[in-house]
């Protein structure tokens, strides 16, 4: 979610400056009450290493009125630490169009300007707003996992992504064989090759290594 979310405000035309623990956040002093907002990645249960008050110690430096989006791993029940009335819980599992859009929302509400997060790539723009992929004057419908795994191919052009990093970064790819309805990953990954036209002919060659790995390349 760290990484995810990392795109979505970078996206949605803010500066994330990432901190990868308390101590560092309270150096900046005072410095942190002019940020425009927090993103609280809250730790799991079993993580020995966050010191278990530490989303109090980052409401105290920055104040009751700085919203904060609280994330968690799972979903969590009883007080959330720090919360505040203008604070958001970050809902679990979201698709990255989905979370996009929450967070989007959370910022105009509190007047904190976005931008239009349409990502394009060559021909391929994707729309966030919509989940779609219009490729010229076709606009295709994707499903909220196969926009994932769609972006994730083409966020990493050029580099090959083994199937442990798939299911990392696209949480529904973790849940595919599981669900009645769902499908194999490489089945899926086939799928987005024929549908999103990525083959040498468009200019595109989606390599697959069965249940092993995968790889978009951009073809001249």
């Amino acid at each position: 979610m760290r990484e995810y979310s990392r795109r979505a405000l970078r996206l949605l035309g803010c500066v994330p400056l990432v901190f990868l623990g308390i101590e560092e956040f309270l150096r900046m002093g005072t410095r942190t009450r002019e940020l425009a907002l927090v993103f609280l990645e809250h730790a799991d249960e079993d993580d020995d290493e966050t010191p278990m008050d530490f989303a109090d110690r980052v409401r105290t430096a920055i104040g009751n009125d700085l919203p904060i989006v609280h994330s968690f791993a799972v979903a969590s029940g009883g007080t959330i630490p720090g919360f505040r009335i203008n604070d958001m819980v970050l809902p679990a599992s979201q698709s990255f169009a989905q979370l996009c859009r929450t967070l989007a929302a959370f910022m105009q509400r509190h007047g904190i300007p976005t931008t239009e997060v349409r990502l394009m790539w060559g021909g391929h723009c994707f729309c966030v707003e919509s989940g779609n992929v219009h490729i010229g004057r076709d606009v295709v419908q994707l499903r909220p996992e196969e926009f994932d795994l769609a972006l994730e191919l083409f966020f990493n052009v050029g580099t090959r992504i083994s199937r442990t990093w798939l299911r990392t970064m696209v949480p529904a790819m973790q849940t595919l064989r599981r669900r009645p309805t769902g499908v194999a990953p490489d089945f899926a990954i086939l799928r987005l090759r024929d549908i999103l036209n990525l083959e040498p002919v468009y200019g595109w060659d989606l390599q697959v290594t069965p249940g092993l790995s995968c790889r978009l390349v951009k073809v001249d």
